[in-house]
């Protein structure tokens, strides 16, 4: 199958959303994250109730330990940042837009796995920022949720190609090989972005979203990139061996050396992550 048949097959699939105007005027303030207007930001947010209440829920959770409940969405700003906050908004505008991405069951892809692995990326994420003291860890947890969007867009759109990718996973077929495979040469990283592109979104999410496997590749935003490639890897490796599962994800040597990563290091994030995971997993409002 070619390519360009499966960017059509999405873009005819009665499942893909199309953007409703409010959501798209927040797309379109958030393009420029340095001259975004708060104000008309903040105004956005608030007149869509759904979006509002669903991220100060999220905030107030318990798992971003703030020290004062978050009643607004400026407030939400002072404490956590511009652009975490933008990225936030565009994970939860994710979330309203494919509903149903999250309830589907009973198929050889399992939604419930995909955010395991997802939340986990968020919290690897977090812990390399504070044992590598680099990044801003809210900001790369934000990037975490972020990441795989294309993965929905398939199980969303053509959720018999993810099952026929799920099945070749679970014969030992490494994921972007078999993606390939079935996909005609495309991966999730690069439908995930197309989304991006279509839906307007900021660059330096587009490139998370690219190049999260290919992490040489970008010439922007590089090191939350090869971050975040490294907080996916953690994530498979781990959430596959609490899946019963047998992974062989290795670390890019190069990029590790990159970012200053030791063994000991990445000894402290693994044994860190699943206690993190489990924290995030409770508080969070997403599976």
């Amino acid at each position: 199958m070619e390519k360009e048949r499966i960017f059509e097959m999405i873009e005819e699939s009665p499942y893909l959303p199309e953007l409703p105007e409010d959501i798209s005027q927040i797309l379109n303030i958030l393009k420029n994250p340095i001259d975004v207007d708060i104000d008309l930001l903040i105004d956005k947010v608030s007149k869509s109730s759904e979006l509002n209440s669903l991220m100060l829920k999220n905030l107030n959770s318990g798992y971003f330990q703030l020290s004062k409940e978050i009643k607004t969405i400026k407030e939400a700003i002072v404490y956590l940042g511009m652009q975490t906050i933008q990225n936030l908004l565009i994970f939860f505008i994710t979330l309203q837009l494919f509903p149903n991405s999250i309830k589907k069951s009973g198929r050889t892809f399992h939604m419930k796995n995909y955010w395991k692995h997802v939340m986990g990326t968020s919290v690897a994420s977090c812990l390399l920022a504070s044992q590598l003291k680099k990044g801003d860890k809210y900001k790369l947890f934000s990037y975490g949720l972020i990441h795989d969007i294309g993965t929905i867009v398939l199980d969303t759109c053509l959720p018999t190609l993810i099952d026929e990718v799920t099945a070749k996973v679970l014969n030992g077929v490494h994921q972007l090989v078999a993606e390939r495979i079935v996909l005609g040469g495309l991966s999730h990283a690069e439908i995930g972005a197309w989304l991006c592109r279509k839906w307007n979104i900021r660059e330096d999410i587009t490139n998370i979203v690219e190049f999260h496997h290919t992490p040489f590749v970008p010439n922007d935003n590089i090191e939350e990139v090869q971050l975040i490639y490294l907080a996916d890897v953690i994530s498979s490796e781990c959430c596959e061996r609490l899946l019963g599962m047998n992974p062989n994800h290795e670390i890019n040597n190069k990029v590790a050396k990159i970012l200053g990563v030791s063994n000991e290091d990445l000894r402290a994030v693994i044994k860190a992550f699943p206690k993190e995971l489990e924290r995030v997993r409770y508080y969070a409002s997403v599976y």
